[in-house]
């Protein structure tokens, strides 16, 4: 081990314990005055920060880029580091922040070992990177990043979460404490989304399939990898996806092992991925089989970021589902069985049509040959009424609309002019009696 190495370890354990000791204090980066150095010494260690950090990240999402300038206005080289913290909400789980830099000495990009500090109120994460060296008089823009993963990958918390990140940057030269120059910054945690659009309202069990689009959206500047883009359906459902070449593709339902639990559907597989403020629309066809209840069921989205080996097992984000009515196909409903036909009305058809005049008049009892009043007793032929009874007997148009677009003033006419000719044929009956009885 070189001393090199070792002096570097050494001063990042002396800022450390200094850090420890202000955490202790109440939990701040901000530090007393700086600590007096003599002469020469403390004018060389001068220094200015400026922060241009990120307006927002990913929920769950990968890290997103920003920098910070330091600038050395002593008169010397002069090998700065930054002290870093993170404040968010309490309830935030542990591995949800990390902050990377990329070492200006070999370019290569490094973690900032973070520490972090649970609270009942609030939650912290405290770091520091490495020395960075920069010439007298000169300045260095180091490259960050800055994530709010939620978990390690395969490993998504599944529960906890924020609203945005305070970020407290200081700089300081290892070992001295020195507080050159702090900025905090307010960072926005957005989140990815998903949704269903244009989902029908009714699906026929045992019929085609219903078709909509399902939406991921990512609007936040964070790239997203290990998700899990998912569908919760009917067991009784067959979901399939539309290919870039017009094809369908029948997707596998999966299981998480919970009782009662709808099977998911992965829309681009498990582990899939989406860029900063990209959107992406995959066309959706789902059918259910004839055994399907009928009655109402949902089609219901959720996302799933660095989902385990167990299944929806992550950063879990879901969205308002949509209702499908299963209905029964009409063309397999059983027949209504027919309605017994009434007893015939004499006077009249089977279908409830009056017998022609020539056919009624046999019916008819008739006065005597010889007796001259008949004849208008003729002239209203009895087997009249049987024709305002025949719609009681067999109802018109059974089964059509014609029923129903009738009126209430079409009723009480026909069915006041049927009362009015019963009431005459009845009279010319009882007129036919008399003159009988008389002769």
């Amino acid at each position: 081990m070189s001393s090199t190495t070792r002096i570097r370890r050494s001063r990042r354990a002396v800022v450390a314990a200094a850090t420890l000791g202000v955490l202790a204090l109440g939990g701040s980066l901000a530090l007393p005055a700086q600590t007096a150095f003599a002469g020469a010494l403390h004018d060389a260690y001068q220094g200015a920060l400026s922060v241009q950090a990120p307006a927002a990240v990913g929920f769950a999402g990968q890290p997103v880029a920003f920098t910070e300038t330091i600038a050395n206005t002593g008169t010397e080289d002069t090998s700065y580091a930054l002290l870093l913290q993170t404040t968010t909400e309490a309830g935030t789980p542990p591995h949800a922040i990390t902050i990377d830099y990329k070492d200006p000495a070999d370019g290569i990009w490094k973690s900032v070992p973070l520490d972090f500090y649970p609270g009942s109120e609030e939650a912290t994460y405290n770091g520091m990177t490495g020395a960075i060296v920069v010439a007298a008089g000169k300045s260095v823009k180091l490259d960050m990043r800055i994530g709010a993963p939620m978990g390690l990958p395969h490993d998504g918390a599944s529960n906890g979460g924020f609203h945005s990140i305070t970020l407290a940057s200081r700089l300081t030269v290892p070992g001295t404490g020195d507080n050159l120059g702090e900025q905090v910054s307010t960072i926005t945690v957005d989140s990815i989304g998903s949704s269903l659009a244009h989902v029908p309202a009714t699906a026929i069990a045992g019929g085609a399939p219903i078709e909509f689009d399902a939406v991921l959206a990512n609007p936040t500047p964070s790239a997203y990898t290990n998700l899990g883009d998912v569908l919760f359906v009917d067991p009784h459902a067959t979901v399939e996806v539309r290919q870039a070449d017009g094809s369908w593709t029948t997707l596998e339902k999966v299981s998480a092992g919970i009782p009662d639990d709808k099977p998911g559907v992965y829309l681009q597989g498990r582990d899939s991925s989406i860029g900063a403020g990209k959107t992406t629309v995959t066309r959706v066809r789902v059918s259910y089989d004839a055994t399907t209840p009928l009655g109402a069921t949902s089609i219901d989205p959720c996302l799933f970021v660095n989902e385990g080996a167990t299944p929806f097992r992550g950063t879990t984000s879901c969205s308002q589902g949509s209702t499908v009515k299963v209905v029964a196909d009409p063309a397999q409903t059983p027949a209504e069985t027919p309605t017994q036909a009434p007893a015939q009305t004499p006077g009249t058809t089977a279908g409830g049509n009056v017998k022609p005049a020539a056919d009624t008049r046999a019916t008819q009892v008739q006065p005597a040959a010889d007796t001259k009043p008949a004849a208008p007793a003729a002239a209203v032929p009895v087997a009249v009424p049987a024709a305002a009874a025949a719609p009681v007997a067999t109802p018109v148009a059974t089964g059509t609309e014609l029923a129903a677009t009738g009126t209430e003033s079409d009723t009480v006419t026909v069915g006041t002019a049927a009362a009015a000719i019963a009431a005459l044929g009845t009279g010319a009956l009882l007129l036919a009696r008399r003159l009988r009885r008389q002769s």
